[in-house]
């Protein structure tokens, strides 16, 4: 394993990708729950499965990025 400095790595994925990392990984976790909203799944449910400790949370950050909350989500596009 190579030990590197968290501000290092952090600095170089912003200069990478443009976007901090906390980001990045919301993005990934949105994208997951996006999956898990074609079902039935609970939302809270979904909120835990892809990482989040918090629904409310969840629902704040998925609405930043998809400008809709997961159940408005769900509503528009699987039923």
């Amino acid at each position: 394993m190579v030990k590197t400095n968290p501000t290092y790595l952090s600095r170089v994925f912003k200069e990478e990708t443009n976007m901090n990392m906390m980001h990045y990984i919301n993005l990934k976790r949105v994208e997951e729950a996006k999956l898990y909203l074609q079902g039935d799944t609970p939302i809270t449910e979904i909120a835990f499965l892809v990482g989040f400790n918090d629904a409310n949370y969840f629902s704040r950050v998925f609405k930043q990025i998809v400008s809709v909350t997961p159940l408005q989500y769900r509503k528009e596009y699987y039923r």
